[in-house]
């Protein structure tokens, strides 16, 4: 049994970041509790209380969009694609690769197309250099699906030898 494992890790949060995730929700909810006070101060408390949920459910996602990564392993002939929250794998994607109708650079995808098309697009990538990215297209159920990875060189390789055989 041949298994390849890739992990795509993000970027860290910087300190500047952390710092104004801390310091906005606490300035937005001063000023909320400011300008709702004069009109009765239950209804300054409960803005308040508003803000600070909010900026709170805003923290946790930025911290997730921030430490969770992606994960590719190809065994034998399955591709699976998690993410990875903490201790947590989620399996979003999996598919065979005779179920692979097309794997092209990123670059060579016509993006208006994709949109047009309304499909199904699942994003395993981070960052913004997209030099490295490559487009897998299949249809399941009569959906046609697009997902874009970065694979690295063993990845790429088994997956266009198998492209090459059928």
């Amino acid at each position: 049994m041949a298994l390849i494992k890739q992990t795509i890790k993000k970027k860290e949060l910087s300190l500047w970041k952390i710092i104004l995730m801390i310091c906005v929700p606490i300035f937005i909810m001063n000023m909320v509790i400011q300008l709702l006070n004069p009109y009765h101060p239950v209804i300054g408390t409960i803005g308040g209380l508003i803000t600070l949920i909010g900026a709170v459910i805003s923290c946790l996602f930025i911290i997730y969009k921030h430490s969770a990564y992606f994960n590719y392993k190809l065994i034998e002939d399955e591709l699976i694609m998690e993410k990875v929250f903490s201790k947590s794998h989620h399996i979003f994607l999996t598919l065979k690769l005779s179920e692979l109708e097309e794997f092209r650079p990123y670059r060579s995808v016509d993006l208006h197309e994709i949109n047009y098309k309304k499909n199904k697009v699942y994003r395993f990538v981070s960052g913004k250099c997209t030099n490295n990215w490559y487009v897998g297209e299949f249809t399941r159920n009569k959906d046609y699906y697009i997902f874009i990875i970065e694979p690295n060189e063993d990845i790429l390789n088994t997956i266009s030898s198998f492209q090459k055989s059928y």
